[in-house]
């Protein structure tokens, strides 16, 4: 029996959400705040935290929207949606500005948009509406490719950007399918591919093309000497996709990451030290985290931040403006704002009776997650900078816009969850 549809009140959605929310955008707007106050004589809206201002009001405007809309439109749409968000990547590479270096950017004017961010938003909708769909089982091989494709179709179009920090963003969303009830040996394979990615980077590819050929080659001696059988056909197609992923590690290493992403991969994997290079922001931001003790600096007193040691420390490097400013126990705030948003985002999609809508909460957990936890390890040195900025808090319009629109979606999901829809 269906549940007749109602109007949900303002009580309906969750608060607890809404407040970490509020509390996550009023820290980035204090945050950029704090980079710029020698800059204040400039005019208001030359700054960057009145433009943050301007896109936390616009993300106001597009949460009341979002009220307005069906959610039922929204699950039958799905798939459209989804298919617009890879036009508008294709797009961005023919009408897209270049600026430095990447086509990431559509640009109007003084006014710029990213549409990889929305596109966020739209492949975990189509996500949700595959995996959703009552013929659809994920440890059916057609169907594991079929999601397997829908995931990868943005990072292929996005790295030819090329823009690997927002591709790797869409990876996370395989954590989607764990929680759909993907089979492990599935994980154990991205696994392998991901082991076999690194090591090739740090050995290099002729290295361990000669590694696995040996290995190949003894497996299958010993394993005929052994049982008197043969595993030819099976490590024969294990070798050839090792050598593809090898080979494809290679190409994407030398030929599709630039310079300055390759040295930073680098610097992390232990092969290169340069601290007045590519490594001289990860060495000023680790300085001025430290600088902040454990109650920080104040918001105009700092050292760092103040002396502009750190480029961009409004947008990617902003956890070293709030390590700095306001020490340990600032961080360590942000951090625990963070983890109770993911905490209650799981709660809240544990609880869905409809599946669509526990899917968009999972993708809503997993891009949000990986978002959070590699700016933080991407600062601290334990990953390569690659530009994933700091979701609500760091400078940019369209990264706010698209986390307002993939969370407030959910949410309004959520405020519907009693009905059959």
């Amino acid at each position: 029996m269906r549940t007749k549809n109602r109007r949900v009140n303002i009580t309906d959605y969750d608060w607890v959400s809404i407040i970490l929310f509020v509390g996550l955008v009023i820290i980035g707007i204090l945050s950029i705040y704090s980079t710029e106050y020698n800059n204040l004589k400039t005019h208001f809206i030359n700054n960057f935290y009145s433009k943050q201002i301007l896109w936390a009001s616009i993300s106001m405007l597009i949460i009341i929207a979002i009220g307005f809309v069906s959610i039922k439109k929204i699950k039958n749409l799905s798939s459209i949606i989804y298919l617009a968000g890879l036009l508008s990547l294709i797009l961005v590479l023919i009408f897209g500005a270049n600026i430095n270096g990447n086509k990431s950017w559509f640009r109007f004017g003084n006014f710029s948009i990213q549409p990889a961010e929305f596109v966020k938003v739209t492949t975990v909708l189509g996500l949700a509406a595959l995996l959703s769909d009552i013929d659809f089982n994920i440890n059916r091989l057609k169907d594991f490719a079929k999601a397997t494709l829908l995931i990868f179709a943005p990072v292929l179009l996005i790295l030819m950007q090329p823009d690997l920090g927002s591709a790797i963003v869409f990876l996370s969303l395989f954590l989607v399918l764990y929680r759909e009830g993907i089979d492990l040996k599935y994980y154990l394979i991205i696994f392998y591919l991901s082991s076999l990615f690194i090591l090739t980077i740090y050995w290099g590819k002729n290295t361990i093309l000669i590694i696995f050929t040996l290995l190949y080659i003894i497996l299958n001696l010993i394993y005929y000497f052994k049982l008197k059988k043969t595993l030819l056909l099976k490590t024969s197609i294990f070798l050839a996709i090792t050598y593809l992923t090898i080979f494809s590690t290679d190409i994407i290493f030398r030929k599709v990451l630039k310079p300055h992403q390759r040295n930073r991969i680098e610097i992390v994997l232990g092969k290169k030290k340069d601290d007045r290079g590519t490594g001289y922001n990860l060495k000023q931001a680790l300085i001025a985290i430290g600088s902040g003790g454990l109650t920080g600096k104040g918001l105009n007193m700092s050292t760092q931040t103040k002396g502009y040691f750190i480029p961009e420390q409004h947008t990617d490097w902003i956890f070293t403006v709030i390590g700095e400013r306001w020490g340990f126990v600032g961080g360590i705030l942000l951090i625990t704002l963070y983890l109770a948003l993911l905490y209650r985002i799981l709660f809240l999609a544990e609880r869905q009776k409809q599946k669509f809508s526990r899917i968009v909460g999972y993708g809503l957990l997993s891009i949000l997650f990986i978002h959070f936890s590699l700016n933080l390890l991407m600062v601290l040195g334990i990953f390569p900078t690659i530009g994933i900025p700091l979701p609500f808090v760091s400078y940019g319009g369209s990264s706010l816009w698209a986390f307002t629109i993939l969370l407030f979606l959910f949410l309004k999901f959520d405020a519907h969850r009693k009905e059959d829809w």
